[in-house]
């Protein structure tokens, strides 16, 4: 078998290919993929291979942050709930309050970063000036 950049993945390549940005090993990947495991690790050096497993990660991390950012505002009152109920033993209610400043100073420094970068982008923008367009 011989890789070039011609050669386009198969689909059984590409189960085990994606089944690899799921956290299975290679062995596993190749049995999905009906391969060998030295057959699998060759379709690992194509060249789209990284870009595939990068993508496939990329897009459950994006899922992941998607489910977490929809139940923060219930995750955040129960935090809270935990560490400001009197039933709560100290050593969990320091936790919980430890863990409510952290958001909260990440917040905050999330907001500031994002205000300094505006900023940032303006002054390139006005030491860039304006695009020119060059008739020719």
């Amino acid at each position: 078998m011989s890789l070039t950049i011609s050669n386009e993945i198969p689909e059984n390549i590409r189960r085990g290919l994606l089944a690899k940005a799921e956290g299975k090993s290679w062995e596993e990947c190749a049995e999905i993929s009906k391969i060998s495991r030295y057959k699998m690790l060759r379709w690992r050096k194509h060249p789209d291979a990284d870009n595939l497993i990068s993508t496939a990660i990329n897009y459950k991390l994006e899922e992941v942050i998607g489910i977490i950012s929809c139940a923060a505002p219930a995750l955040c009152r129960r935090l809270l709930d935990i560490g400001l109920s009197e039933r709560t033993r100290p050593y969990t209610a320091v936790d919980a309050i430890k863990t409510s400043l952290a958001f909260l100073q990440t917040g905050v420094i999330d907001r500031e970063n994002k205000a300094e970068m505006r900023k940032l982008f303006r002054q390139i923008e006005k030491l860039e000036g304006q695009p020119q367009a060059i008739d020719i």
